[in-house]
């Protein structure tokens, strides 16, 4: 009969929600029977992100003098490949993980990896083993769901279950969107968003009443800074357009005039400084 012990950990950040929980079982079994066996009965066989997550596995499981030990969800298919944790593709290996002369692929075909558990100095050290061979598998149960997080991804530790959120989005449960700061209507012209609001994303268009010139950016979009991508335009009437414009050409005029005057004032000082040379005696 199958005994098992589940040790639940961690508390999370709502009163609903908890960390993960590991599980085991008494009962031997190859890797590939053992990680089926994870599946059906929670979530997948252990997923190790740090050392933290090593140091405490190997705090709540068994102490075990001989083989056979715990395994873990670290594998790989080829001799040459990078081991690979199951389910997330993570790569993670400690500095010390592996016990000594570790992993030394003893029969070619050590692809799958097995937990020490035992009380000498090589406890909760990692050793490549044959797949086929029986060892305890070690899972966990998730608790993260769907729900956890509205708009970002639910993450689990020791310690906590949290979220990240989507650009654009923050609280506990990514429930609350972040905007740019409210837009005013142009004076004599009018403003849409594509989302009715100011949060990340929204694009909202000016336009102006009849008889009426835009002046500045048509559109601007709230980005992830929460800031919106340019200053709103403004709505003049088309004589102060035509008075700005013709102001700014008068401006530019008088300015190239100045410019020319002094460059024309520069050369004649050089001119009347230049020394001439001696004349004949």
């Amino acid at each position: 009969m199958k005994w098992i012990l589940i040790f639940a950990f961690g508390c999370s950040l709502t009163e609903t929600t908890s960390a993960w929980t590991y599980h085991y079982s008494k009962v031997p079994m190859n890797w590939t029977k053992a990680r089926e066996w994870c599946q059906i009965n929670y979530t997948d066989m252990v997923v190790l992100q740090n050392q933290k997550e090593n140091d405490y596995l190997i705090s709540i499981l068994p102490v075990r003098r001989q083989s056979p030990y715990y395994w873990i969800g670290i594998t790989k298919n080829k001799l040459n490949e990078t081991w690979t944790w199951v389910g997330n593709n993570s790569t993670w290996i400690g500095e010390d993980s592996w016990a000594a002369n570790e992993p030394n692929n003893n029969h070619s075909t050590e692809f799958c990896v097995e937990i020490y558990v035992n009380k000498a100095a090589n406890r909760g050290k990692w050793n490549d083993e044959k797949c086929a061979n029986k060892k305890y598998p070690v899972c966990y149960k998730t608790q993260c769901k769907a729900s956890t997080c509205e708009r970002g991804k639910c993450q689990e530790t020791i310690e906590n279950t949290t979220c990240s959120c989507e650009p654009g989005f923050q609280g506990q449960r990514c429930e609350k969107a972040v905007g740019c700061p409210a837009l005013s209507h142009p004076k004599n012209g009018q403003l849409s968003c594509s989302e009715g609001s100011h949060i990340i994303n929204t694009s909202c268009r000016f336009t102006c009443d009849p008889g009426f010139l835009l002046i500045g950016s048509s559109a601007v979009t709230c980005e992830v800074t929460a800031e919106w991508s340019d200053l709103g335009p403004t709505c003049a009437s088309y004589i102060e357009a035509l008075s700005a414009v013709l102001g700014f050409c008068v401006l530019s005029t008088f300015c190239g005039i100045c410019f020319c005057w002094m460059k024309h004032r520069k050369r004649k000082k050089v001119a009347q400084t230049r020394p001439t040379g001696d004349k004949a005696a």
